[in-house]
Order: C-alpha cells, then structure tokens, then sequence
C-alpha cells in the first residue's frame, strides 16, 4: 500500500501499539468472561505497556555511555518519570499491590539509572562550524562553558573567537 510507504518508523510503532489496544480490549470485551478475568487481562496489559514507558527513554544509555555525554537525556522527563514512580511505589507499599509496584518499581530503577548517567557523565553540546565540545555544568539554565578540545589544538577559548 503506498500509504504506508510514507509512514515513518516511529509511525507505524504507534499504529501497531493502537492495533495491540485496539485487539485486547475487543477481546475482552466481546469474549464472554468473568470480571475479575478481564480486570487481570487488561491489568496485566496496562503494566506491560507501563514497563515500556518507562523504559523508552533507557534506549539512550548506549549512546550516553559510548559518547560519555549525557545530552540526549532530557533532564525534565527523567526527573518526573523518577518522581512518578517513586510516589506510586510508595502508595502500592501502603496499600499492599503488588501490581502497582513491579512495573513502578522497574520504573523507579531505570530513572536512578538515567540520573546515575546524568551525573556520571557531564552533559556537553558540540558548537557548531568548530570540532569543540562545551561542557556544560549544572542546570540547564546555569551553564558554564569550558573548551574541552578542538580542532585547533590546546588553545584557549578567546584565542579562537
């Protein structure tokens, strides 16, 4: 179909996750069984897709660690997607469910990998029309540059501009 030639890889992820949706909840919805089955079925779904979620933005890690440059974390989803499932396993330990709590608490430690990344290695951005790299330190907001190499050699960062 040439439709679908023109769908980009991310595209046709997300349709076939629609398409995953779409199956079970028609099936237990128009298969005939009890309740509590449905409940697991689709429990067991929603945690699944949860695990994912949370472990999407972990498919930056080969590049963080090969590149020792944390850049391509985005500093604002780690720390709310940590957030969020720290609270959630603090409210699945209060009230006992562990069916909150597995896929929160893989949640939890692959946000303390991403912030352990994040802090291992110093976020640094190329600028551009030179082969330097400035290092960046601190928040986003509060930057401190340092020229950590260039194609110039050790010369400091005045003597180039």
């Amino acid at each position: 179909i040439d439709c679908c030639q023109q769908l980009t890889s991310h595209e046709i992820k997300v349709l076939q996750i629609v398409l995953v949706w779409v199956i079970i909840l028609s099936t237990t919805s128009l298969i005939p069984v009890e309740k509590e089955e449905m409940k697991f079925i689709v429990g067991v779904a929603v945690n699944i897709n949860l695990i994912f979620f949370y472990a999407a933005p972990l498919s930056t890690i080969a590049t963080v660690i090969r590149t020792k440059n944390s850049a391509s974390i985005h500093f604002w989803t780690m720390a709310m997607n940590t957030s969020n499932a720290f609270f959630w396993c603090v409210y699945s330990l209060a009230i006992q469910d562990y069916y909150i709590l597995i896929p929160n608490g893989l949640g939890f430690v692959f946000g303390l990998l991403q912030v352990a990344l994040y802090q291992c290695f110093p976020r640094s951005e190329v600028i551009e029309g030179t082969d330097s790299v400035t290092e960046l330190s601190g928040d986003e907001g509060d930057c401190t540059e340092q020229l950590t190499r260039s194609h110039y050699g050790n010369v400091a960062e005045s003597e180039i501009i």
